[in-house]
């Protein structure tokens, strides 16, 4: 597996350590939603002040579900199982698969925790926790991070339980290479989600590389 959409996985990956975003669009029927997308190990406060005006969505850290455990997160529709008032709230979304939601938060150093710069200290310490050899990952993270935060924390769950977002970004850093650490959000139109049609005007007016769910998979 060496192309997508007649990209080389070369091509992608350094577009993402230069810091450059992907779009990457779903499935019709499913969410139908494009993300805007960028390596974690990349991002600045111009990729967060990016994220912010030009996608509008939510911005959040991904990575996957093996590496979340190691610093001692869980799914929130795993932790609320085991609390009676919460289990009644765990419901499937329309689009028919559970959240990859684990935990907000920030990282000790930051002010707010909401500006831009705020929000990508937090990513880069969350990529540089994750990805460096650190002996107890779920102590260090303990000591440098709280909650709840400005930067929600998804796990993958893998593309044989979910074909999501959190799931098709992670498997793009895995083809190329990369750790499973990118940062995403839900680019948004007038009222509502952006469309394929807008989001594929966006990426070629920018010369960002456009992907879809189907060609991830299919590789």
């Amino acid at each position: 597996m060496n192309d997508l959409s007649g990209l080389s996985l070369s091509n992608i990956k350094e577009r993402l350590l230069e810091g450059s975003p992907l779009i990457v669009y779903d499935f019709d029927g499913r969410e139908e939603e494009a993300d805007m997308v960028f390596y974690a190990g990349a991002v600045t406060w111009k990729s967060i002040n990016q994220l912010r005006k030009d996608a509008g969505g939510l911005i959040c850290y991904v990575t996957g579900k093996e590496e979340a455990r190691t610093i001692g997160l869980n799914f929130l529709t795993e932790e609320w199982k085991t609390h009676p008032i919460y289990q009644n709230l765990i419901k499937r979304p329309s689009y028919g698969d559970y959240p990859s939601f684990t935990m907000w938060v920030n990282h000790v150093s930051v002010g707010t925790g909401i500006s831009d710069s705020d929000r990508a200290n937090t990513i880069r310490e969350l990529h540089n926790l994750l990805t460096d050899h650190v002996q107890n990952k779920e102590e260090f993270f303990l000591r440098n991070f709280y909650a709840p935060g400005h930067v929600p924390v998804l796990a993958s769950r893998g593309l044989n339980e979910r074909k999501g977002h959190t799931e098709l970004v992670s498997h793009i850093a895995e083809l190329v290479g990369l750790p499973r650490s990118m940062v995403i959000a839900e680019m948004l139109g007038d009222g509502k989600s952006l469309t394929r049609a807008k989001a594929k005007e966006y990426a070629s007016r920018n010369k960002v590389i456009f992907l879809e769910g189907k060609e991830i998979i299919e590789g």
